[in-house]
């Protein structure tokens, strides 16, 4: 058998929890009805879980946009080694450049050799057909992220690597 709650212990209940109603007149009906009010709830409900949404929401653009930077890393990589892979391309420059005319749509910031590192095989014209030839692409995430609070100084480096033999 349950215990009953003692008068005072209903009286104290009641006082906590009565909800206050208030008397309104509809405008489009000319009724009269009553409603809750809840005077600011919802004000400082949205304070404490706006914050918090709004960081999920700028993380997930920040990690959007660095794994959209790998990517684009990855296929300038890919794309400055099938340049060099060729047996016509006797010059680096031209292998630096088709990496940097890949990166163009990612950053603004491609033709800086200080912001996107690349590096080349050293002297082409020179490399026998059926070498190794290696081409890296670095840059910091820092140089290229969206949001610029995002960063605090953690150093985050992004890069990509292709190999390929010479023709």
């Amino acid at each position: 058998m349950t215990k009953q709650p003692t008068t005072s212990a209903r009286f104290h209940f009641r006082q906590c929890h009565q909800r206050q109603w208030k008397w309104s007149v509809s405008a489009r009906t000319g009724r009269q009805y009553s409603r809750i009010v809840r005077s600011g709830v919802a004000t400082v409900e949205f304070a404490l879980v706006a914050p918090v949404f709004l960081l999920f929401v700028f993380a997930l653009f920040e990690l959007g946009r660095m794994l959209m930077v790998q990517q684009s890393l990855t296929n300038a990589a890919r794309e400055g080694c099938r340049r060099a892979a060729i047996a016509t391309t006797l010059n680096n420059a031209d292998v630096d450049q088709t990496v940097r005319n890949c990166l163009k749509s990612v950053t603004s910031k491609a033709t800086d050799p200080g912001i996107v590192r690349v590096t080349v095989p050293a002297n082409l014209a020179n490399c026998p057909a059926g070498s190794e030839l290696t081409v890296a692409v670095e840059v910091d995430y820092d140089d290229v992220t969206w949001i610029p609070l995002c960063h605090w100084g953690l150093g985050a480096k992004l890069r990509a690597v292709h190999t390929a033999r010479r023709e």
